[in-house]
C-alpha cells in the first residue's frame, strides 16, 4: 500500500514553473509505466514536467555545467560522451530524449546532468574540486534480518525534486536488435535522470543503493556512471552486473561505489559492495568487490574509497564522509531492522550529519529508504526513519 500527502504550490514566471519555498514536503511521488524505452521516457517527462522544469530552473550546478559545455573542450567531451552512449547504449539515450520531449526541455540540458562532474571539470585538473555528496549506506546480512538502509542526499535543489519509477520496459524490436532486453524495476529518480544511480530493485533478485565517488582523475568520453547504473538495472546476475560496471572497451568516466543485495531462487542472499572508478590506462573500470558473509560485519559506505587506491578530490565530500564514517562507526554493531534506522537517522553531528535536513546545509537527505528484504518492502522516508512513518512503501517484487 503507497501513502501519499502532496502539497505542492507552483507560480508561473517568465514561462518557467517556479515554485515558492515550500519547505521538506512529505510526499514521495510514484510512476508506474509500461512501454518502450522512448515511451517510458516520453511518460515520466510528461507527467513530472513542472518538477522537471523548476528543477532545470533552479539547479545551479547546471548553470556550470553549461559554461563547460560552451567551451571548445567542453562540446568536445559531450559529443565524445553522446557518440559513445549512441553507440553502447542507443536505446539508454532514447529514454533520456523521451523524457527531454516529454517534459518540453532541451535534451543537451538532461545530457549535462547525466554527465555530472565528467563535463564539470574537463577544462579544470587541479586536485582541489568543490564535490559534495552525503549519502549513507548501512545494510547487514544475518540469518535474522536482510535490511539496507539509505540517506539520498544531494545539493539542496534537489529537495522535493524526485519520483519513484516502476517500469516495465518492451523494448522495440530495433532496440533489441541493438542489445535490449525486457525490463521490470523499480527506481528512485532525480527530476529529469534516468533510474538507477540512486536506490531500488529490478525483477532478478537485486536490491541495492549507490554512493557518489569522487576520484581527482576522470575520464572524458568514458561511459557516465548513470549509463552504467541504467545497465545494471537489466542484470539477471551478479556476474552480469560486475561485466556492466567492468564496461569493457570503454570504461566508466567517474565513479560511485554500489551496496548490492542479490536475493537468488535458492540459496542464501548474498551482500556487495562494489567500488568503481575510471581506468586511464585501459578500456574499462576498475572495480573492486567485497563480499559480507551471513552474520559478519556489517556493510557500512558513504561518499569515500575505502579499498580502491587512487586520487580523490579534496574538500566537502571527503570531510563529510569521514565525519559520517565515524558517527555510523559509534554505533554499536547493527543487528535488527531498527537498528539500521537509528544509524541512518544519526544527527549528533555538528558540521555534518548522517541524516541532514537543516535548511541552511548545501547538501541535504531528500529521503532516506529501508529496505527490508525478509519483508519484501521498501519503505520511503521524508523525515528521520527512527521517528517518523513511511510516506510511502512499496512491495519489491520478483518474478521468480
Amino acid at each position: 500500500m503507497i501513502r501519499f500527502l502532496v502539497f505542492l504550490v507552483l507560480v508561473s514566471f517568465g514561462g518557467v514553473l517556479s515554485e515558492k519555498d515550500i519547505g521538506r514536503r512529505r510526499v514521495v511521488p510514484v510512476i508506474h509505466v509500461v512501454g518502450s524505452h522512448y515511451d517510458v521516457g516520453f511518460d515520466v517527462g510528461r507527467n513530472f514536467e513542472g518538477v522537471i522544469k523548476e528543477f532545470l530552473a533552479t539547479f545551479a550546478s547546471l548553470r556550470d555545467f553549461e559554461k563547460q559545455y560552451k567551451t571548445e573542450a567542453g562540446r568536445e567531451a559531450y559529443e565524445k560522451t553522446l557518440s559513445n552512449m549512441l553507440e553502447r547504449y542507443p536505446y539508454y539515450v532514447k529514454e533520456v530524449q523521451g523524457i527531454a520531449d516529454g517534459a518540453k526541455v532541451p535534451f543537451h540540458q538532461l545530457f549535462l546532468l547525466h554527465m555530472d562532474d565528467i563535463i564539470d571539470t574537463v577544462n579544470d585538473n587541479q586536485i582541489v574540486r568543490n564535490d559534495t555528496g552525503g549519502c549513507s549506506s548501512v545494510a547487514i546480512n544475518t540469518p535474522q534480518a536482510n535490511v539496507l538502509g539509505h540517506t539520498e542526499d544531494a545539493l539542496s535543489e534537489t529537495l522535493n525534486h524526485f519520483y519513484i519509477l516502476s517500469a516495465h520496459i518492451i523494448p522495440t524490436l530495433e532496440d533489441q536488435q541493438k542489445g535490449a532486453v525486457e525490463e521490470r524495476f523499480a527506481s528512485l529518480c532525480y527530476a529529469g535522470q534516468l533510474p538507477g544511480y540512486t536506490s531500488g530493485f529490478n525483477e532478478h533478485g537485486m536490491v541495492f543503493s549507490i554512493n557518489t565517488l569522487s576520484p581527482k582523475a576522470l575520464k572524458p568520453g568514458g561511459t557516465p556512471r548513470t549509463f552504467i547504473t541504467r545497465a545494471m538495472l537489466a542484470a539477471k546476475s551478479v556476474e552480469e552486473v560486475e561485466r556492466v560496471l567492468t564496461d569493457k572497451g570503454l570504461g566508466i568516466g567517474n565513479g560511485f561505489s554500489l551496496n548490492l543485495f542479490w536475493t537468488n531462487p535458492t540459496g542464501p542472499r548474498q551482500l556487495f559492495n562494489i567500488e568503481v572508478a575510471p581506468e586511464l590506462k585501459a578500456d574499462r573500470s576498475q572495480i573492486n568487490i567485497q563480499k559480507y558473509e551471513m552474520n559478519g560485519d556489517a556493510l557500512v559506505h558513504c561518499n569515500k574509497y575505502q579499498r580502491l587506491n587512487l586520487t580523490e578530490v579534496r574538500g566537502p565530500i571527503i570531510d563529510s564522509s569521514v565525519a559520517r564514517l565515524s558517527m555510523i562507526h559509534g554505533h554499536a554493531k547493527p543487528t535488527s531492522k531498527g537498528d539500521v534506522e537509528n544509524i541512518i537517522s544519526d544527527i549528533s553531528g555538528k558540521e555534518f550529519r548522517v541524516f541532514e535536513d537543516r535548511k541552511t546545509a548545501q547538501v541535504k537527505t531528500i529521503c532516506a529508504g529501508i529496505f527490508d528484504l525478509d519483508q519484501r518492502s521498501w519503505s520511503l522516508y521524508i523525515n528521520q526513519p527512527n521517528s517518523s512513518e513511511p510516506v510511502a512503501t512499496i512491495p519489491i517484487v520478483f518474478t521468480f
